[in-house]
């Protein structure tokens, strides 16, 4: 699955946030006009050599704007399958509560 143009922009959008630059900033550093910024913001996308490049200035990992993050998805299932677990051990301990305590086994008789 792949990054839809308009979820690359706005991936763009939040990295040029998170470096705090302006899109003229980031336009001057990418050697482009603000308004390609603002394009590439909207789901106009650079060809790849592009986005590549636009990655590095960035600094974030080159596929952050390629790939899907399925970390996130990955951290759901796993909550998911911890709190299945923790029913199930709740469900447990309250069985062995209600069982009756073990008596101690009666001695044998000795021959």
């Amino acid at each position: 699955m792949r990054l839809t143009a308009a979820e690359v922009g706005q991936r763009v959008r939040e990295a040029r946030l998170a470096q705090g630059w302006t899109h003229e900033e980031l336009a001057r550093r990418m050697d482009v006009n603000w308004r390609t910024v603002q394009r590439w913001q909207n789901g106009q996308l650079p060809k790849m050599q592009t986005l590549l490049r636009l990655a590095e200035v960035l600094n974030v990992p080159t596929g952050y704007l390629i790939e899907p993050d399925e970390s996130s998805d990955e951290l759901a299932e796993l909550r998911a399958q911890v709190e299945e677990l923790t029913e199930r051990l709740d469900a447990l301990a309250r069985a062995l509560d209600h069982q009756e305590p073990a008596r101690p086994a009666a001695p044998r008789p000795s021959r």
